[in-house]
Order: structure tokens, then sequence, then C-alpha cells
């Protein structure tokens, strides 16, 4: 019925430089559209003037894709330098050739007066893999790393002693060798409300739902930036169609700051997914038939596309693409 997270969508405040941002990790314009602010009110929920870029990495058109979005007049200035783990955060990830070489990039970049928060590679080991202990038995596992800036927040990971065919595709026209998107996340404080991405939007759950992870697993740790006895349930749901486009949901077992306000469409920065299905008019009955709320009505999008918006119960802006 769908094939995952389609966009990871980009509130910019200077279009063509965020353009040449994402040109550097292999993303190229394939569509513009524009909507004036009354359209724009009623698919996204807030009244501005829209210039839209849709981004494509490499050959990968059906999920992982990047959105850039102009707002004449931005809703707010977005999640900014919010660590990762508060309520309403949102990121995705992507698989690269050389995490070192992504690493050492942000580095110079900062060095010279780029505005980032980032981590050092670490080896990590979540659901697939085994530490090493030698020469004949290595290890098994991704080493990955966390940015944050003022318009993005992604992961980056490199695969060590396994394959995973078909999740992620690297661009080999990318100057930093990096794949389309590969998995989707944000952060919710209740985790009961994930059943609603598999009894509505029909994605398939992991066995290992939920899983208790955090501060005790020191690459989780320094990847999330979190501190002594910060522990999360995380639930991954993948599409029945495609092991790629896969979407994260972490819960944190303490308080965190809601800032969802912060990361819905007007926002700066990573501030909506959209989620592509076949049949668009039976999903969007079976939403009105949900306890999503703000279901709008079905409309052509700035790129023609006919779509919808929609809250789930979890408060996270939605925009489903037909």
């Amino acid at each position: 019925m769908i094939s995952g997270i389609f966009e990871n969508c980009v509130g910019s405040k200077d279009i063509e430089a965020t353009l040449k941002y994402w040109n550097e990790f292999g993303y190229a314009e394939v569509k513009r559209g524009e909507f004036s602010a009354e359209q724009a009110k009623l698919l996204y929920g807030h009244a501005s003037d829209l210039t839209s870029l849709r981004l494509q990495n490499g050959n990968s058109s059906d999920h992982g894709l990047v959105r850039v979005m102009w707002w004449k007049q931005p809703r707010n200035e977005g999640l900014g330098d919010t660590l990762p783990v508060v309520e309403g955060s949102r990121w995705f990830a992507s698989l690269t050739q050389d995490i070192y070489a992504i690493a050492d990039a942000f580095a110079d970049d900062k060095a010279n007066g780029g505005d980032w928060i980032y981590t050092e590679p670490v080896r990590g080991i979540e659901f697939v893999g085994n530490v090493g202990t030698g020469l004949y038995n290595r290890f098994v596992g991704v080493r990955e790393m966390f940015v944050i800036g003022k318009e993005t927040r992604q992961a980056f990971f490199q695969r060590y002693n396994y394959d995973r065919p078909g999740y992620g595709t690297i661009n080999r026209d990318s100057g930093l060798l990096v794949s389309e998107g590969t998995h989707s996340s944000f952060i919710t404080s209740d985790h009961s409300l994930t059943s609603f991405y598999t009894e509505v939007f029909g994605l398939v759950p992991s066995e290992n739902n939920p899983k208790l992870s955090g501060y005790k697993n020191p690459s989780t740790r320094q990847i999330l930036m979190l501190d002594e006895g910060q522990e999360f349930y995380l639930s991954v749901f993948a599409s029945p169609k495609t092991n790629v486009g896969v979407f994260q949901v972490y819960s944190p077992l303490y308080p965190t700051s809601d800032r969802r306000e912060y990361a819905q469409p007007g926002s700066l920065g990573i501030s909506l997914f959209t989620y592509q299905v076949e049949d668009i008019g039976a999903f969007h009955q079976r939403a009105i038939a949900s306890n999503a709320t703000n279901v709008t009505p079905i409309v052509p999008n700035e790129f023609g596309e006919p779509s919808f918006g929609l809250i789930a119960p979890d408060g996270m802006y939605w925009v489903i693409i037909g």
C-alpha cells in the first residue's frame, strides 16, 4: 500500500544556500512548485507563500527524498540546536561509504565558522552485529554520528563486515558518498500511541518492538547525547513493500521539554515527513475514521499531487501523498 517515508521536509531561510548544502550529499532538484498562503494554510496549517523543491538522491525516487520548503513568513525558527531526545524532535539517517569523511567535513567547516553540533563516529550495535574480539572475530555493526545544524538534523552510518542489500544506495555522484534517507525518526512521550502507525498507516512493526535502550549502550549514549540514567523505548516500523523508508519512534522514560510546535510545517529545519500511498481516497477515509485529528480535504499539493494533512494522536503532523 505504501513505499515508506517518502520525504524528509526542511524549512529553509535561504533556498539556494540550502540547495547547495544538499547537493554535497548527492541530492539534485527534480521538481519545483509554489503555493499561495491560502493554499498552504489548507494543506499545511500555516498561512504563508511557499516555494518547494523536491530533491532526489541518485536514482532513489521511491523513498528518502528531501523537500526544501521556503516559507515567505516562517512559523518559527524550528528545533535549532535542540538536542536529539526531546518531544517533537525529528531527524533522518543515511548510509555513507566513509563516515570519517563526513566527520572531517563537518569538523573543518565548524573550525572555519560553521554552526554545527556533531558527535564523533562511534561503533554501534543496536539490532545487528556483535563486538569484535580479534583478528579472526571482527566487529560487526556500524559506525555512526549525529549532526545538528540550523536547518538539518541528520544521522550518518557506515556498515562494517555485513551488508543489507537495498537498504541505502550510495550515490556515486555525491561529493560525500551518501545514500538517500534510509530511516526517519521522531520523539514522542506516549509510546502506546505508536499503534496508530500499524493500524492506520499499515506499517509492519519489528519483532523487537518496543526495545528498551539508552544510556547503558555506550554508542547510543554518545550519538543521542544522553545523560546518565536516560533511557527510552524504541520501536521500528517498515513498509510492507520495501525494507527502506523505515520509521522509528523513540519515547524517553524521563521528562523532556515539548518541542512539537517547532517541528511542524512552517518551522525551519526538519519539520515534516510525508508518506506515500497508492489509494489516497481509501487512505483518507481510514484517517477520518481513526483517532487522527485535523484531517484536511484531499487537495493538489504544490507539485500537483493529491495530498492531505493530518495530526497523528502523538501530535505530529503528517502529509499523505497519492
